[in-house]
């Protein structure tokens, strides 16, 4: 059967999968984004089985929703923009940091670069690439840290890795974004 859906930006494709081993239906969706490069699509699955192709898909529109407004922990679509991503300037800095993914990792570290879209932080700690953090930035000139609800890592690479922030209240991005203006304002 598979449905078809625009959400957030996105494209949404389901396209259920039928189990061999009895009458049930596997979750599997698409999800894609037009990009200046061309199309850039993941596919999903969930676990799980539904007792018809129609259930399957309901499911499966419901659970892309779900990635895209990143509330499938260790699961996320932000990375599909990551060439967008670099169009926003990162700015060279070094501020402290403090993040969780409860209950696997609770960590410090430092921010080495930061944008409106991401970080790249230098830490001990031993994270995974897909794995969402909560993330708190002690920038200076801030009365209280920077709150970023959902940061997904991007890339490990030694002790540093690289976050996309996917989700912050209004208020939060408000804030980045007089940081951002500040770095650049005192940049040459």
């Amino acid at each position: 059967m598979g449905k078809r859906a625009e959400y957030g930006g996105y494209t949404i494709e389901s396209a259920p999968q039928h189990d061999p081993q009895g009458q049930k239906w596997r979750l599997r969706i698409y999800i894609s984004i037009q990009h200046p490069r061309g199309i850039q699509t993941r596919e999903l699955t969930a676990e799980g089985l539904y007792g018809s192709e129609e259930e399957a898909d309901f499911y499966g529109m419901a659970f892309g929703q779900r990635v895209i407004d990143g509330r499938v922990d260790g699961l996320a679509v932000w990375d599909l923009k990551a060439q967008e991503r670099r169009i926003t300037p990162r700015f060279r800095v070094q501020f402290r940091t403090t993040f969780c993914a409860a209950p696997t990792l609770d960590g410090t570290g430092t921010i080495l670069d930061l944008s409106v879209g991401g970080c790249r932080v230098e830490s001990t700690a031993s994270p995974t690439p897909g794995l969402t953090l909560e993330l708190r930035i002690y920038a200076q000139n801030v009365d209280w840290p920077l709150m970023i609800e959902a940061a997904t890592i991007q890339w490990v690479s030694g002790q540093t890795f690289g976050l996309a922030f996917f989700r912050m209240t209004d208020s939060e991005q408000q804030r980045l974004e007089q940081v951002i203006r500040d770095l650049t304002s005192t940049r040459p």
